[in-house]
């Protein structure tokens, strides 16, 4: 009998100091000598182990672009980091995004990301190239991160980006995407989006209500829709930092609307933080997860973007994301830590279509191991990533974590 080496935490379990056995990219045990992997032990030392990390929304082509070419952000507003983005895309070299790209997917692996649902730019200027480039991302790291392709036209709506759309959805594209804000008439932008996912049978995920304005809401507008195409379920919005700028009342009647018509609500806190609430007096500008939570609206908390003018802080790390939630949401006690680890983990992993994954038996065994051994701090103190493992195979994992391979006999 081997000594236990970790103690596990998730939505579905309780803390405690034990071995966990993989077989078949699946957690077989909780306890006992089986080791993690068919072939590989992962010596957790006494330290966390906990669900892999899933995010919701993020947009690798974006990706670690501040400074290029000496272009830097010009301040709060989502307009100008639109337009700054632009002018990368016109002045620099194609290669540089694509640089940018791969080491965002490295700055989510090495942060313990296992899974993910990329936003991915069409529109005239650019046409499929993106689309393009996350398929070979895709495909080339399939192994250590699974990536949910949501094609979206980040400029707008016209004829030309509807086919493109289109021809998206047919050559790899999961999700539709959009964006109704940039468009001068966001119902008929949402009629596209929707008609799209209804003829292509996907879900769609939609950039929302991102300013600090309370009136205006399209959250009506997109219940609307999912209730009459019976897309329960399937919709995801992002951002509606209104949400945060509306009365109480008003918020309620907004979170029972998305309830019922099976919403979801990704927060996205480096870049939601960044770009809104300014003027004053200012305002926190994040969508009150803790409200819509208590609502039964699923609730996930993303990176969104990387070190670039929409989030010149972002860096991949999913936890530190969920950190920042609860410190602008001031969220505190045990019930509420909870909810911010499920917003990284299983609600984004819901949100996905994703088998349950963690540390209960049965669970796909996409796992982190943290550098703490106290479950009660991993929200608070936001531990590095020693290890992580997909499907019970060891990705990434930092010198300091012991290793050893074992020849395993039947």
């Amino acid at each position: 009998m081997t000594t236990p080496v970790a103690r596990i935490l998730g939505a579905r379990t309780s803390a405690g100091l034990v071995d966990l056995g993989i077989d078949g990219g699946v957690v077989s045990t909780l306890s006992g000598p089986s080791p993690i992997g068919p072939e590989t032990v992962v010596d957790a030392d006494g330290a966390v182990v906990m669900p892999a990390f899933v995010d919701a929304h993020v947009h690798l082509d974006k990706a670690h672009l501040l400074g290029a070419g000496g272009l830097e952000p010009t301040g709060p507003g989502v307009g100008p980091a639109i337009t700054l983005m632009q002018e990368v895309r016109r002045t620099q070299p194609a290669g540089i995004v694509e640089v940018g790209a791969r080491q965002g997917v490295e700055s989510l692996v090495r942060h313990g990301v296992v899974a993910a649902r990329a936003h991915v730019e069409v529109d005239a200027d650019i046409r499929l190239d993106m689309l393009d480039l996350h398929i070979a991302l895709r495909e080339e790291n399939a192994e250590r991160i699974d990536l949910q392709l949501s094609v979206f036209p980040q400029n707008g709506l016209s004829r030309e980006v509807t086919a493109l759309m289109s021809a998206a959805l047919r050559h790899g594209g999961g999700v539709v995407g959009g964006c109704p804000y940039v468009d001068d008439d966001q119902e008929a932008h949402l009629d596209v989006v929707f008609g799209l996912a209804d003829r292509f049978g996907l879900p769609v995920d939609l950039h929302l209500d991102f300013d600090d304005d309370p009136s205006g809401s399209m959250v009506a507008a997109v219940a609307e829709r999912t209730r009459a195409l019976g897309m329960q379920g399937h919709v995801t919005i992002g951002h509606v930092t209104k949400l945060a700028a509306m009365p109480v009342d008003e918020q309620e009647v907004a979170y029972a609307l998305m309830a019922e018509a099976g919403i979801s609500l990704v927060v996205m806190p480096a870049t939601d933080l960044y770009l809104g609430g300014s003027g004053e007096p200012g305002s926190r500008s994040l969508a009150p997860l803790e409200r819509a939570h208590a609502a039964g609206v699923r609730v996930a908390v993303s990176n969104n973007n990387l070190h670039n003018a929409f989030s010149p802080y972002g860096n991949g790390n999913l936890l530190q994301a969920a950190w920042t939630a609860g410190l602008t949401r001031q969220l505190v006690g045990a019930e509420m830590l909870d909810l911010l680890l499920a917003s990284i983990t299983d609600h984004p992993a819901a949100i996905l279509g994703r088998a349950p994954h963690g540390t209960t038996a049965g669970d796909v065994a996409d796992l982190v191991v943290l550098d703490t051994d106290d479950p009660r701090l991993v929200a608070l103190q936001v531990p590095s990533v020693l290890a992580s493992l997909r499907s019970g195979t060891l990705v990434h994992r930092q010198r300091s974590i012991r290793t050893q391979t074992m020849e395993v006999t039947s």
